[in-house]
């Protein structure tokens, strides 16, 4: 099943929004909007730290000047209201730190996203990067 299959899954069995009002989602995930915060979320050293212990065995995105870098990319699905309805972090091989990165996307958008121009659902995404 494609990404895009198991994620407006995901979103249709959560009840969030009725299934002819969830977009499709394009096949390049890059041409999806950076999402948009109401306030920009915080992030602190001590979540980092957290985070950190959850990479034990996974591999780094990339490796950079004698540290690692985890990029974690997510897909938010938004009411186009305000609220987020969905998060789903993309797959780097890490599943702990996918769902640290999907539970503090949705504690941080929970209504915290910027309304849509046409005010329809849409799926936006983002990313934390991580550099140990």
């Amino acid at each position: 099943m494609a990404i895009a299959n198991l994620i407006v899954a995901a979103a249709l069995q959560a009840g969030a929004i009725a299934g002819s009002d969830i977009p499709p989602i394009p096949e390049n995930l890059h041409a999806v909007e950076v999402a948009e915060f109401q306030r920009e979320p915080e992030y602190s050293y001590r979540e980092s730290l957290k985070a950190r212990k959850l990479t034990a065995g996974c591999t780094p995105t990339e490796k950079v000047s004698g540290g690692a870098n985890y990029f974690v990319e997510v897909l938010l699905l938004t009411d186009g209201k305000g609220s987020l309805k969905q998060v789903t972090p993309i797959s780097i091989q890490c599943p702990a730190l996918e769902e640290y990165v999907g539970q503090y996307f949705a504690r941080e958008g929970k209504n915290n996203m910027k309304p849509t121009i046409n005010g329809k659902p849409a799926w936006r995404r983002s990313v934390l990067r991580f550099y140990w």
